[in-house]
């Protein structure tokens, strides 16, 4: 065997190493797919899959159906029959509503007036516009002074280093 037919032998080797590493990797990673995927089916629940999209179908419906009447009602087409346990059940939702909404403003700092307020501003005309927003507003910031206060005279309260103004 001379020096040529080893170093062809060799690099036979080498390259049936590569090819055989190469299909190790690839196994490795099919085994790793089969895995994720029994491990996937073994977490279905089709009993929970199938309660999930009938709530889901059921409030896609209801969603429809709302908003169905909500067209209607915004062009004057809104149904005027029905019996007073739905008409209690809409006052109740509107009240919650409003409730909700309220709530909300509340919390992001634009706080509205109470519906005693609102109706007593309501009925009285001359109720200053003020007079709905609460005294401690949230500012960002310096608060503003008093407007009952002067402003202060500037040259009695400088601060300075070394002499005094006028000296």
């Amino acid at each position: 065997m001379d020096k040529e037919e080893f170093e062809r032998i060799k690099a036979e080797e080498k390259a049936h190493l590569r090819q055989l590493r190469q299909l190790k990797q690839t196994h490795r990673g099919a085994q790793r797919m089969a895995s994720s995927a029994e491990a996937l089916r073994k977490m279905r629940n089709e009993a929970l899959e199938s309660e999930t999209d009938a709530m889901t179908d059921q409030l896609l419906r209801d969603a429809a159906h709302a908003e169905a009447r909500f067209e209607l009602a915004t062009e004057g087409y809104a149904p005027q029959t029905g019996n007073a346990e739905d008409l209690d059940r809409e006052d109740l939702a509107k009240a919650e509503a409003e409730a909700l909404v309220r709530q909300m403003k509340a919390a992001m700092g634009g706080a509205t007036p109470s519906i005693e307020e609102a109706a007593q501003n309501a009925t009285d005309p001359a109720a200053p516009a003020s007079a709905t927003s609460p005294a401690g507003a949230k500012t960002i910031g310096r608060t503003p002074p008093p407007e009952d206060e002067p402003p202060a005279d500037p040259a009695k309260s400088a601060k300075t280093i070394g002499r005094t103004p006028g000296t």
